[in-house]
């Protein structure tokens, strides 16, 4: 989508959320929706997270520190989705503080 559709585009999402009162600006509004997005993802991470911490456990850490010279290729699937995971949760919350900082009003 070219910079010119999205221009288009955003105030048709935009703007029925700022006549009905929930939002000042299309702004505010766009950048709302971002971070409720960006919330969704981190929490999707979190969950998955916290369900292999559960499987196995312990945490990432101590996961990788118990596979040390003896990991499955079962294992190290699963680590490397498990590491994956935790990258993903840190670059959505980094993206999530830049969009918070915005100044947008």
């Amino acid at each position: 989508m070219s910079t010119y559709q999205l221009a288009q585009t955003i105030p048709l999402i935009t703007e029925p959320l700022v006549r009905a009162g929930f939002y000042p600006s299309s702004d505010l509004a766009l950048k709302h929706i971002v971070l409720d997005y960006i919330d969704r993802r981190i929490t999707w991470a979190q969950t998955q997270v916290r369900r292999l911490e559960k499987k196995h456990g312990q945490s990432f850490t101590l996961y990788s520190q118990s596979l040390a010279g003896q990991a499955t290729l079962a294992d190290e699937d699963e680590w490397m989705e498990w590491e994956s995971l935790l990258d993903m949760l840190e670059s959505w919350r980094q993206v999530k503080a830049e969009v918070q900082r915005s100044d947008v009003r």
